[in-house]
C-alpha cells in the first residue's frame, strides 16, 4: 500500500478518520433475527379449541340459554339424569362433557404411546390406559344414554 492511499480494513473498506477522544460508534447493518414462537400459541389453541368443543358436546350452550335444574329429585332420592331425551339437567352436562373429556384423554394417551418405539414398556403402559380410559368413557356415556331412554 502506498502512503497517499487510506488503509483498508477487511479487503475492501477504507479506514475512516475519527476524531480523537470520542468512542467510535459501531454499526451493525445486518437484519436482525427475529423468531416468533411457533409451538406454544399452538398448543394453547388447540386446548382453547378443545374445551370449546367439548363444552358444546357436553350441551353447555343450553343450559346458557335454558338454564335447567341442577339436578332432580323425586320424592324419594335425587335424580342426575332427565329422563327425555329434549331435556337435560346441569349435573348431566357436567358428567357428559367428563366422559369426552375422558374419553379424549384416552385417545390422546394412544396416540402418545407411538412416540416411544423404543421404550416397549412404556408404550404398551400408554396404550393400555388409552384404552381403559376409551373404554370407560364409551361405557359411562352408554349407561347415561339408556338411564336417559329408559
Amino acid at each position: 500500500m502506498s502512503k497517499t492511499q487510506p488503509e483498508e480494513k477487511d479487503g475492501n473498506l477504507p479506514r475512516l478518520p475519527w476524531i480523537p477522544g470520542l468512542k467510535k460508534p459501531t454499526f451493525d447493518f445486518r437484519i436482525p433475527d427475529i423468531e416468533l414462537p411457533y409451538e406454544a400459541p399452538h398448543k394453547y389453541l388447540l386446548a382453547f379449541m378443545l374445551f370449546l368443543i367439548i363444552f358444546i358436546l357436553a350441551g353447555g350452550i343450553y343450559d346458557l340459554t335454558e338454564q335447567p335444574l341442577p339436578m332432580g329429585q323425586t320424592t324419594t332420592q335425587l335424580v342426575p339424569v332427565f329422563k327425555s331425551s329434549s331435556e337435560q339437567f346441569l349435573v348431566e352436562s357436567l358428567i357428559a362433557g367428563l366422559f369426552i373429556g375422558i374419553g379424549a384423554g384416552g385417545l390422546y394417551l394412544i396416540r402418545h404411546s407411538t412416540r416411544f418405539a423404543y421404550d416397549v414398556r412404556t408404550s404398551i403402559t400408554l396404550l393400555i390406559l388409552g384404552i381403559i380410559l376409551t373404554l370407560v368413557a364409551t361405557g359411562g356415556t352408554i349407561v347415561m344414554y339408556d338411564f336417559k331412554t329408559t
